[in-house]
């Protein structure tokens, strides 16, 4: 054979081989793809599961012995590796728990028990004669019911047909209404204090004799919001004087707002204030979730703000004065979701991860009882190291993974939101979580699930402000609805600024103990 024809068989095959070796590289990168694609897939079917039919709880479960489950734990352990394991069980005692006394404040009805005459004989058929009683209580609930106040305002003149003068009428929240301010406080700490919507309410009112229109409470509320509008600016005014302040934001729904579809998600934007001595939790509403939003919010907010890594929060980052700091609660469940629904491959990693943030909030439970110059410091000695350790090990594992895994997501938010994370190890009066505004949303969120939707925009509004005041009052110490029956009694006899900030004060002052 010619060489000539030899060497071109050679280059052909070399091309050849080339390709295929091409092809088989391009293949080795689709199955590559197509096997974290397919992973992905399955964390997403398995995290809607989870949404659709698993707990809610975040609750994480070390692997460390537990000094409560220690027995059960060992005897399952032993019973898979086919041991014995003999425990001693001490005799005790069972002891009966002692019920509480019933409040020596609550109205006490008497009701004596006598034997009938024909019993009261002895033995020797002598009379018997009462030497003592033996005592017990039960607490008795009788329904709500309604009543007229009838309010006769003496009109004064020289005879009959005079004019004259008249006594002022009593001022009210709704003037021209027939509610008083405890009924409104009761209708409105219904509906956003326990989530029962207002069509409910009219059927109760039916059934207590007297039919109360839900339009017409509705229109009491929107109305009510309005008239205690200067309280809302005294609560904004103080909150945007604190050093410290938390934001979060949680989905509502309004039905009839220009512009929107009916089914569109609008926004209530949370702000509260974790460690001042008389805390403020705000609700706002607005259809937008964006960082025009968050600017509106905190315009010249000059101090520590404490948020999630959402990207409307960004638009805060140049703004003069304000430190941001981030959410380890938000840091955390990324692991937590990456080690109960992400791949097998990543749950090790998810799972090494929860054990960092188990040690770290061990550190914050023992700091709940330091002044906050301790807990700084010991946040310094302890938290710091860990910390350390934390981000070396998530460098050192991130490429290890695929990036659109669940663990792959963990790591990103993790890394990138770092600096924000450790935020809160430079002063002891910051959380390390944003867990105070989250729970603030709590009574929203549950009663978002009976009323589910507003109807107007003024709704939301109003809903906004009583969601506050009552969130509010409740973190202070008072009573919600006692608040809601003080406010509407003191706005209508307020005149002035200080009248107004006597009445926050009132909301916002802890209860005095006796």
């Amino acid at each position: 054979m010619a060489p000539e024809i030899l060497f071109d068989q050679i280059t052909d095959l070399r091309s050849r081989l080339d390709s295929a070796a091409t092809d088989l590289a391009r293949e080795r990168e689709l199955k590559q793809f197509y096997a974290e694609e397919n992973s992905r897939l399955h964390e997403m079917i398995r995290e809607f599961k989870r949404h659709r039919f698993g707990p809610r709880s975040e609750r994480w479960q070390t692997e460390e012995p537990l000094c409560f489950n220690e027995a059960e734990v060992l005897a399952a352990q032993a019973k898979l590796e086919g041991d014995e394991i003999e425990t001693e069980v001490k005799p005790h005692t069972r002891k009966r728990g002692k019920r509480r006394p019933l409040p020596e404040g609550l109205p006490r009805e008497v009701v004596v028990i006598e034997l009938p005459e024909s019993e009261r004989m002895g033995e020797d058929g002598k009379p018997l004669k009462p030497i003592g009683k033996e005592i017990s209580e039960k607490l008795h609930y009788e329904p709500a019911s309604l009543k007229v106040i009838e309010y006769q305002r003496i009109r004064y003149g020289q005879d009959s047909g005079d004019t004259g003068v008249i006594a002022p009428p009593v001022a009210s929240i709704i003037p021209k209404g027939y509610v008083t301010s405890g009924l409104l406080a009761h209708i409105i700490m219904q509906k956003y204090g326990y989530g029962m919507p207002l069509y409910r309410q009219e059927d109760m009112s039916k059934r207590l004799g007297f039919e109360i229109p839900r339009c017409t409470m509705a229109r009491w509320v929107i109305e009510a919001a309005l008239e205690c509008r200067p309280i809302w600016n005294i609560f904004e005014e103080r909150l945007m004087a604190s050093n410290y302040v938390a934001c979060d934001e949680t989905w509502t729904q309004v039905l009839k707002e220009k512009g929107r579809k009916p089914e569109a998600k609008s926004w209530m934007w949370v702000r509260a204030t974790p460690s001042d001595e008389r805390k403020i939790i705000l609700f706002d509403y607005d259809p937008s979730r964006s960082g025009d939003v968050a600017k509106r919010l905190f315009a010249e907010y000059e101090g520590i703000l404490q948020v999630d890594g959402y990207g409307a929060y960004d638009a805060l980052e140049k703004q003069q004065g304000l430190i941001r700091i981030g959410c380890n609660m938000h840091g955390r469940r990324k692991f937590e979701s990456a080690f109960k629904i992400g791949s097998k491959s990543g749950r090790s990693l998810a799972s090494e991860a929860m054990k960092y943030y188990g040690r770290l909030y061990e550190i914050e439970k023992r700091a709940r009882e330091l002044t906050w110059e301790e807990r700084h410091r010991l946040r310094l000695e302890e938290s710091t190291p860990i910390w350390d350790q934390f981000k070396s090990w998530a460098i050192l594992n991130q490429n290890k993974v695929p990036p659109k895994s669940k663990i792959g997501q963990a790591f990103h938010y993790f890394l990138n939101e770092y600096p924000y994370l450790t935020g809160y190890l430079q002063d002891g009066r910051l959380e390390m979580d944003n867990g105070f505004a989250e729970r603030a949303i709590t009574t929203f969120a549950v009663g978002r699930k009976n009323w589910l939707f507003n109807d107007s925009v003024d709704g939301a509004e109003a809903a906004a402000f009583f969601y506050s005041i009552i969130v509010t009052a409740k973190i202070n110490g008072n009573d919600p609805q006692k608040a809601l029956t003080k406010l509407f009694d003191g706005v209508p006899q307020a005149k002035t600024v200080e009248d107004f900030e006597r009445i926050a004060d009132l909301i916002l002052s802890r209860p005095t103990v006796h």
